[in-house]
């Protein structure tokens, strides 16, 4: 009896879970965008029971009034789309999904712009049960019901839930897909095959960029498996595709008769991209035809970018809204989540989830450092993977201990080699792609300086590669700076030809009336000496030559040597960060070879 009542336990909780995520993001509407006099049931929402999160949530929690309600970007935009859409099939720059979802919520509210702030709120709160539903397909409805609490109390997920964009539905999409193709794998019937059809064509109608990653998880699921049952999981999965055709093939076909392009709603949007790099735009270009050129211009610049967006910048940028709760507990999952999606490969789930997380981000790897694309929302529906993941391995975490205590003897007994070795493989493939990604910026910028291009070595987060010795950490000071440590400081650099260049330093003294010069050596010869100026307003310039003589073809060693060095103590409040007692000399922004 009580084996047959967990799930519906479980299921009540994560809907409990569910109800509270709505009640803070009820309570972020009315903060930002005020109350709702009408309909009936909206003011008695807003009036009435938004005032109970108040006594659910951190009391230093404060919500920013919006004064220009859903001006200046895609929310009024939506607004408008879905006031003047004619059908759901509709041939349209935007997807029909979250346009649909909109409108039901117009009709809802008595056409009120507060619509599309309810829609992305639905879409939000989707998110937060799915989230439950991936977790406890992966690991065990504990594990679903811990994941689901993370995204209804995290910030940064309720700061964009009322804001009226279509990410969170988006989110809610794509989890519900994951979902599906978990349950598919595990429990291979046709039931769950029209269940992925369905939840795969419902995320392409959100974003038709979810085929990113719709295609591959398919495939992934007839060939990842005992080849004996092959052909059962290739029916499954053949059903699941019809279905998803039969669901997102009608858009499709409008959008081809009305503008030649199936993939309209993909491609308009490479104009938004190309302006944004500063190119002219006069003539379309698909996609598939803007990424190939980008590569063909830089190939390795575009897979330093692609590599960020795929693994780094989805990643770096999550945890941080957990802070208003608990200020270990943001840091405590970064580290469970990084484990979690490292253990992934090592089950036949955790390989289809991390073939849907990557394929899901590939519309975004090469497009997050133009423009917008960047923002927080785009990657957005990657953080349930990642706290899934952090459940994952806290999961494995506690079994082990558990098992251990249970048995102590199990430590000692042969299946514990395979898992020791598996734990070592991962931990020495990891570095050596940490590696690799901290050596990257180096082949980026000798790739530039081979096509003739200007190249700043700014300080920075992927700065090791270049400031190697004699250097703070990277410190953000308006603009982000290091500052030199001891007598000499070098900064490395490649250069592709033996010729002269010109060198641009922009640099500050740390004591402006005590420091008047600085030597400059390159590849250890004097290459000059620079009078130092201070103006508070602007970081100093200064140019200098670089003759051939002097000029090494690949790395190339450039070093200062401040005239004096004062203790950053005596160099006053602004840099209180570094250890009083510690000798420092000048203020480094960046050294640029001008082409």
């Amino acid at each position: 009896m009580f084996s047959r009542l967990r799930p519906a336990a479980a299921t009540a909780a994560a809907l409990l879970i569910t109800l509270y995520g709505g009640l803070l993001r009820l309570d972020t509407f009315t903060a930002r965008y005020g109350t709702l006099d009408r309909p009936a049931w909206a003011r008695l929402m807003t009036h009435n029971v938004a005032p109970l999160a108040r006594g659910v949530r951190p009391a230093g929690v404060v919500w920013g009034r919006e004064e220009h309600p859903y001006v200046g970007g895609d929310p009024i935009n939506y607004l408008a789309f879905a006031r003047a859409m004619t059908n759901f099939y509709q041939p349209h720059v935007r997807e029909p999904g979250f346009l649909a979802l909109t409108r039901v919520c117009l009709w809802a509210l008595d056409q009120q712009d507060a619509a599309v702030s309810l829609a992305s709120a639905i879409g939000s709160m989707l998110a937060i049960f799915a989230t439950y539903l991936l977790g406890a397909a992966l690991i065990s409805p504990l594990g679903g019901l811990a994941a689901a609490l993370i995204i209804a109390i995290d910030y940064q997920v309720i700061t964009w839930s009322v804001d009226g964009w279509r990410d969170d539905t988006f989110t809610a999409m794509v989890l519900f897909a994951a979902w599906g193709f978990l349950r598919l794998r595990s429990q291979p019937s046709f039931g769950n095959a029209l269940l992925t059809g369905f939840a795969a064509g419902a995320a392409c109608l959100t974003r038709i960029t979810a085929l990113s990653f719709i295609f591959p998880a398919l495939l992934w699921l007839v060939i990842d498996g005992p080849r004996p049952l092959w052909r059962e999981r290739a029916r499954h999965a053949s059903t699941a595709l019809l279905i998803l055709a039969v669901v997102v093939a009608p858009y499709l076909i409008s959008c081809a008769i009305a503008t030649g392009d199936p993939l309209f709603a993909i491609n308009y949007h490479t104009v938004y991209y190309r302006a944004a790099e500063g190119l002219r735009a006069p003539e379309p270009m698909s996609a598939g035809e803007y990424l190939r050129s980008r590569f063909a211009q830089h190939p390795v610049a575009t897979m330093d970018i692609g590599v960020t967006g795929l693994f780094v910048q989805p990643f770096v940028t999550k945890f941080a809204g957990l802070d208003i709760w608990l200020k270990a507990l943001g840091p405590a999952l970064w580290w469970l989540a990084l484990a979690g999606v490292l253990s992934l490969p090592f089950s036949a789930s955790g390989r289809l989830l991390l073939v849907i997380l990557v394929c899901s981000l590939l519309p975004y790897a090469f497009t997050w450092n133009l423009g917008g694309g960047g923002e927080w929302r785009f990657t957005m529906h990657a953080y349930p993977f990642y706290v899934v993941a952090a459940m994952y391995a806290l999961a494995g975490v506690c079994r082990a201990v558990i098992a251990l205590v249970r048995d102590p003897s199990r430590a000692r007994r042969p299946a514990a080699v395979p898992i020791a070795g598996r734990a070592v493989a991962v931990l020495v493939i990891a570095a050596l792609a940490a590696a690799g990604y901290a050596a990257l910026p180096w082949f980026v910028a000798r790739e530039a300086m081979l096509k003739g291009e200007s190249v700043s070595f700014e300080t920075g987060g992927r700065d090791r590669v270049f400031y190697r010795t004699g250097w703070s950490p990277p410190h953000k000071d308006g603009i982000t700076v290091r500052v030199s440590r001891g007598e000499r400081s070098s900064v490395h650099f490649p250069l592709p030809a033996k010729r002269t260049y010109e060198l641009m330093l922009r640099l500050d003294p740390v004591a402006p009336g005590s420091q008047d010069r600085v030597a400059v050596l390159f590849n250890r010869q004097m290459a000059g000496l620079i009078h130092l100026q201070w103006n508070p307003e602007r970081v100093g310039s200064y140019r200098m030559e670089l003759p051939e003589r002097m000029v090494r073809e690949g790395s190339n060693e450039l070093t200062l040597v401040p005239e004096s060095v004062v203790t950053a103590g005596a160099a006053g409040p602004r840099f209180a960060w570094l250890d009083p007692a510690e000798k420092i000399g000048v203020r480094l922004w960046y050294v640029r070879v001008v082409r």
